[in-house]
């Protein structure tokens, strides 16, 4: 779409106080680029200061497919006291949903390049977890010139085989529940597939049942799983529903990487020279400590931190601290 044709709409809200990691807002601007983005950009709290470069904002890329982007995801930046932005993704949060056959990753690695330009931003950090890792790297393989640092957390390298091993353990903590929804030894083709035909009464039910075995790998719990459905409002319901259907459309297509792209993409990292730290919990379940150990093998320049006792979630352990230093050092690299 022209950049002519993408307008702003201001929305009223209270402004997120800095430095609360629970506390979060309605976005400051709505972008309408062919479907509205939610956004969000935060000056931080630190004094302003005389050198430019620690004024380049960080980029805040939320996880899923399908997540939202949220207070835990800004804590590091907030803490500290740096300007950031950021963005629910499509068909996530309160963005607006498109047809799925219009997303890809391609389409992401635009909406972040649009919401940039549109808030006149020429350079950025970056900072990702999970998925959002996957997109952050794709961001500043597409266009390193724009990228000054690049932090991620956990990040999803999105191999076949490991999205299988995911599956597996969703399988391991309760075979039975798994088996009644998706079918014993289902993985990812079959799994995703079934969000393609369901009818909306049985997607609800899919997204219920991924989330329960999504949630307990998260928390570390296993053992028996009831049939009885959560109470949930309709807006919660519609919530499940949204992020799974695009995370199955995500994950059945290897997140649009074919293995020859992936090598590409990795390559494309390797050769770049913008910093990058992996911070790594070691009790993480959801994306287990090799895919980090294996992309800091593949760009010797990046610095792997991991911690003990840490799982997945941006909250987990010690890694608001973490992150927080590593992004906080990365400003005085630029």
């Amino acid at each position: 779409m022209p950049k002519d044709e993408l307008t702003f709409h201001k929305v009223a809200s209270p402004a997120p106080k800095a430095g609360l990691a629970g506390v979060w807002s309605t976005p400051q601007v709505v972008l309408d680029a062919g479907g509205n983005l939610a956004v969000w950009a935060e000056q931080g709290i630190a004094r302003q200061l005389a050198d430019s470069a620690r004024q380049i904002p960080w980029l805040v890329l939320h996880g899923g497919p399908g997540g939202s982007l949220g207070a835990s995801h800004v804590a590091p930046i907030r803490f500290a006291g740096l300007p950031w932005f950021g963005f629910d993704q499509r068909n996530s949060g309160l963005s607006e949903d498109l047809d799925l056959s219009v997303i890809d990753l391609q389409r992401f690695v635009d909406d972040a390049l649009e919401v940039a330009d549109r808030l006149n931003i020429p350079k950025f950090h970056i900072l990702g977890g999970s998925w959002g890792g996957t997109l952050a790297l794709a961001i500043a393989a597409y266009r390193p010139d724009q990228v000054a640092s690049v932090v991620l957390r956990a990040p999803f390298l999105p191999m076949r085989p490991r999205v299988d091993a995911f599956f597996e353990s969703l399988e391991r903590i309760a075979p039975d529940y798994f088996a009644e929804y998706f079918g014993p030894g289902a993985r990812t083709d079959f799994v995703c597939e079934c969000f393609e035909v369901a009818t909306p009464e049985h997607l609800l039910e899919l997204s219920v049942a991924w989330n329960k075995l999504e949630t307990a790998l998260l928390l570390g719990r296993s053992g028996d799983f009831d049939n009885k459905r959560p109470f949930l409002s309709d807006v919660q319901e519609l919530a499940l529903v949204r992020k799974y259907r695009l995370q199955a459309h995500f994950l059945r297509h290897n997140c649009f990487l074919s293995p020859s792209d992936l090598d590409s993409l990795l390559s494309s990292v390797a050769q770049a020279t913008w910093p990058l730290s992996i911070i790594q919990g070691m009790n993480d379940r959801v994306c287990p400590p090799g895919g980090s150990r294996l992309l800091s093998e593949i760009v010797l320049r990046a610095t792997l931190i991991e911690l003990p006792d840490t799982g997945h979630l941006a909250e987990s352990g010690n890694m608001v601290t973490a992150i927080s230093q590593e992004v906080s050092r990365h400003h005085l690299l630029v």
